[in-house]
């Protein structure tokens, strides 16, 4: 039984560009959407729409956050934030010689 996995590096390389993409997007889309609630409750908007979208929006906040944890576990695993990735292609390429 082949107990190997052929990855081209090319496949490796774009699923890393479009994690650190879609994961640096959805963070930034967070920020901008948490800023956005505590412009509308903090500011003219008072009374039961302003409570339900805070309320809305605070009980699904720890899953927002999760997300992002996420990403940034998947962003460092594929070495978007370091040098991981490339050591870990360089580890393949050693042992498919």
């Amino acid at each position: 039984m082949n107990d190997r996995i052929h990855v081209e590096e090319s496949g490796l390389n774009e699923l890393r560009n479009a994690l650190q993409t879609a994961g640096e997007d959805y963070k930034t889309e967070l920020v901008k959407l948490t800023n956005l609630i505590n412009e509308i409750t903090n500011g003219d908007i008072k009374g039961d729409p302003a409570d339900d979208l805070l309320e809305k929006f605070r009980a699904k906040e720890e899953d927002f956050n999760a997300l992002a944890t996420a990403i940034e576990k998947a962003q460092e695993a594929v070495g978007v934030k370091g040098t991981d990735f490339v050591n870990m292609i360089e580890d393949l390429k050693e042992q498919s010689k």
